[in-house]
């Protein structure tokens, strides 16, 4: 094994699980919290402790470093796994840009994007290090933390799409970050990576058209269990035909909903089928064929601020749409729900959302776009 110290950047569920994991599989980790969320972390800063939590087992790790100094995070760390959610990859750009070295790979997990936001932001910062940004298109994990210090493990990733940018140089990177995830696969480039993200086409249709039943609960709603009936799986479809239309236009591949090659697909017409149906296309090909009963387990949204709509929707469908818009490839559903959502929550979610202005791809041509992607100019 070549690598030997990681950085995992952002100390929410995910930086939890993930650093607790990779110190058990034997890498020297450093996890980092900006300090403004300090008080979060309090009992892993003071004791260095984890308590890492799986169904079938439960350890507690003392994890190498953790810290909120983003120098000591950085230093000397061949990969850079920023764990943080889609409204915190500018804030984290920005403060590792002083800071990166040389051959270091940064891996964003989930990305939506957020590589070409990252370097976007180093460029305007003048960083010149020879650098690989990358991104996959879920984290790693479906976990939540149980309390200060212990996380729960419901389910582990079998396959992670994970594109690179710029995209000649995947094997390189690709050979490398294995070493920590033997399930990263590579895509084609970072952007298929960002649109195979299930999310986005998941969760908000979902909130949206269960929203007086997640407000009337009061925290009592459980989305993969009880969201998804025929009328949502008619709205995914739609959803997913817009996605499809996107990267057939950029030759790009859908991993998941592996039976969608004739391009026709039901989801079923009752309520049972739609939930194993979705549950199944959605979940199973990421996380293997238990992640039906973990999805089921885990409760929310509590309330339409919960970060399935205001992470999905502003930094997933806002993708999505203009998306649509530079290839002129009309997206009325994912418009549709960025609007309702947005008016739901008094929110603007195209002006706060992250589109491809906000990645460096504005007025683009085709041709233009998928040069970019692959030799990063």
């Amino acid at each position: 094994m070549s690598v030997k110290k990681i950085a995992v950047i952002g100390a929410g569920n995910g930086g939890h699980a993930m650093a607790a994991h990779k110190t058990l599989d034997g890498f020297e980790v450093s996890l980092f919290e900006l300090p403004r969320f300090a008080n979060n972390i309090r009992h892993v800063l003071d004791t260095g402790h984890i308590t890492i939590e799986w169904p079938e087992r439960k350890e507690t790790v003392t994890v190498h470093h953790v810290t909120t100094d983003i120098a000591t995070a950085l230093k000397g760390s061949e990969i850079v796994f920023v764990v943080a959610p889609a409204f915190g990859h500018k804030p984290m750009a920005e403060v590792c840009a002083p800071y990166v070295e040389d051959n270091q790979i940064i891996i964003l997990m989930p990305g939506s994007g957020g590589s070409l936001e990252f370097a976007h932001i180093f460029k305007a910062q003048g960083v010149d290090k020879d650098i690989l940004l990358c991104e996959c298109c879920t984290l790693p994990y479906g976990a939540r933390l149980a309390g200060p210090g212990h996380v729960l493990i419901h389910i582990e990733a079998v396959t992670l799409p994970t594109g690179v940018f710029p995209a000649h140089r995947t094997d390189e990177a690709i050979a490398t970050l294995q070493e920590v995830y033997p399930a990263i696969v590579p895509t084609a480039n970072v952007l298929e990576a960002a649109i195979n993200n299930p999310n986005p086409i998941v969760h908000p249709a979902a909130a949206l058209l269960s929203a007086t039943r997640i407000e009337y609960s009061c925290g009592e709603f459980y989305l993969y269990k009880e969201g998804m009936t025929p009328a949502v799986a008619r709205v995914y479809e739609a959803l997913e035909r817009e996605r499809l239309a996107l990267l057939d236009q950029l030759g790009l591949k859908l991993y998941h909903y592996a039976d969608l090659e004739s391009r026709g697909y039901n989801l079923g017409e009752t309520v049972e089928e739609c939930h194993n149906r979705i549950l199944n296309t959605s979940m199973d090909a990421a996380f293997g064929v238990d992640s039906i009963e973990a999805g089921i387990q885990m409760k929310g949204p509590a309330s339409m601020h919960d970060r399935f709509v205001t992470e999905d929707v502003p930094y997933g469908l806002v993708l999505l749409s203009t998306l649509g818009q530079l290839l002129d490839i009309p997206t009325p559903i994912s418009n549709a729900i960025v609007n309702l959502c947005g008016a739901i929550n008094r929110v603007d979610y195209w002006a706060e959302g992250r589109g491809v202005n906000e990645l460096g791809l504005g007025g683009m041509s085709i041709e233009q776009l998928k040069t970019f992607l692959e030799i990063g100019e």
